[in-house]
């Protein structure tokens, strides 16, 4: 076998794919974000793959332009796993050496290094940690300065804590284990992926009542950057009800940089925290942050599936996953009470206000696992507006994704992504987006300054999060739920109510 076609195998056994399935018809091209951006768009990727012109993919620039969004797997009509394949390319472009020159390749390096290393040394990501490491290795000193001091300012950012190392995992040696083994090699099971029509069927909601507890795991935007996040949730499920239980000694999921580098360390992180709800007696999961749940479900179902994956995270926790934890979103939160429920507890309706409600993509995404809601038409969050009594206005980029993995490290990507979501919401009469993700709210908010400077053809618009919301028109005053420290100024609007 030559070094070509082993490698073309190894990809094979990674992704489950029969290249030979891709017939090029371009939806994958024609429905992702970057592909502009890109030498070789994923049409091409896969042609390069299909014909064993495997360097000449691993050298592509488009590996580091790639959002992970995973629109082209969702509307390959061949049922390809084209993200997973990007996926695989980068983590065997930096296994083997053979990677990109182009300068987004050394940025996005740059970021995931510097992310992982801060996981690895605390647990946790130390968020002020993360942005000096990584532009020490960048140059790019200037960049989000006057961002960075405003969040300090705030008290969302908290220098001390890179200081202190507090807010950091106990459990550090199981840290440390964790990538230990994800050095390793590992072989998971993966189903060989067949042609096949998709229908979407959705999970049955659970049941959720006023008077239970449920689990919370905040992740490490909410702790920092994403601080009213955590606030606003916190006030909306007492107003409803709910008590929420911490997970003890929770880590960080691994986040874009563990799933874009590291198959292996992108499973045992999130297993972690799996096995630690399974053995506190946690049934129900809320995990605010999209991405985080995202990582916690496809974990989960993996976990479910690999008698080899659950056995090496119970010798490095000392925990049996059982995998009874399920991790749910804010959005799925509130539809598990019910329209009905929330509706009787409404006492400032939102009437009057037109809002967008924005999805991103890993809400929706991948779609068997997340199980959600209408991956192209999602309406979940249509609903629960509706009930606060502001009217959700119908725009065609509530599922288009932000590029939130690459902030730091593409940002006139990001800005490019961004304006398109702001112009088709407010060319569509709404007055604000709302969101159901810190790392959405981060771009669509911190970065619409510089976006509007840049484009100028779009008006400030705030930018909400649903649970903002659902406690203000649950009586919580704006400031209490800390709306007034958003970028785009946000209190004005909301005090029409």
């Amino acid at each position: 076998m030559t070094v070509t076609d082993a490698l073309k195998h190894q990809l094979e056994e990674s992704t489950g794919n029969d290249y030979n399935c891709c017939y090029q018809c371009g939806k994958c091209t024609a429905g992702c974000p970057a592909g502009t951006f890109m030498d070789n768009p994923p049409a091409r990727i896969m042609r390069l793959v299909q014909a064993g012109y495997m360097e000449e993919a691993l050298k592509s620039d488009a590996l580091w332009y790639c959002l992970g969004c995973m629109t082209c797997t969702s509307r390959c009509p061949q049922n390809m796993e084209i993200a997973g394949t990007m996926d695989s390319l980068r983590a065997l472009a930096l296994e083997k050496g053979i990677i990109s020159d182009d300068k987004a390749k050394k940025l996005v390096n740059a970021f995931h290094i510097s992310f992982l290393k801060n996981v690895r040394k605390h647990g946790r990501l130390e968020e002020l940690s993360l942005v000096n490491s990584y532009k020490l290795r960048t140059r790019t000193f200037l960049q989000d300065a006057s961002s960075g001091v405003k969040m300090i300012m705030q008290g969302k950012i908290n220098p001390m804590h890179s200081i202190t190392g507090k807010g950091g995992v106990k459990g550090k040696d199981q840290i440390a284990k964790i990538f230990e083994a994800s050095e390793k090699e590992f072989h998971p099971s993966v189903t060989k992926r067949r042609p096949v029509k998709k229908t979407f069927v959705p999970k049955a909601p659970l049941s959720i009542k006023p008077g239970m507890t449920i689990g919370y795991y905040p992740g490490c935007s909410l702790s920092g950057t994403a601080k009213e996040f955590d606030i606003s949730v916190k006030k909306m499920c007492s107003l409803l009800g709910l008590k929420l239980q911490e997970i003890e000694d929770w880590n960080c999921c691994g986040a874009t940089s563990a799933h874009a580098t590291n198959h292996k360390l992108a499973l045992l992180l999130p297993a972690r925290n799996q096995a630690l709800a399974d053995s506190q007696g946690l049934s129900c999961v809320l995990a605010p942050c999209a991405a985080c749940q995202n990582r916690q479900v496809t974990t989960r179902i993996e976990l479910m599936e690999s008698p080899e994956l659950r056995e090496e995270i119970r010798s490095i926790t000392g925990i049996e996953p059982t995998c009874t934890a399920e991790f749910i979103g804010v959005t799925q939160l509130l539809e598990a009470m019910d329209s009905a429920e929330i509706k009787k507890r409404v006492t400032k309706p939102l009437t009057g206000i037109h809002l967008a409600c924005y999805y991103g993509c890993l809400l929706v995404r991948p779609m068997e696992a997340m199980g959600f809601d209408d991956t192209e038409n999602p309406m979940k969050m249509e609903a629960i507006v509706n009930a606060l009594g502001a009217t959700a206005v119908n725009w065609a980029f509530k599922i288009e994704c932000c590029g939130a993995g690459l902030t730091l490290a593409q940002q006139p990507l990001v800005e490019d992504l961004t304006h398109k979501i702001t112009k088709n919401a407010q060319s569509n009469g709404a007055e604000a987006l709302v969101v159901a993700c810190p790392l959405c709210q981060a771009n669509l908010d911190m970065r619409q300054d510089s976006m509007r400077k840049r484009f100028g053809d779009v008006k400030p618009m705030p930018v909400y999060y649903i649970s903002e919301l659902v406690a203000i028109a649950c009586g919580a005053d704006p400031e209490e739920v800390a709306v007034g420290k958003h970028f785009v100024p946000a209190l004005d609007l909301i005090s029409k109510i």
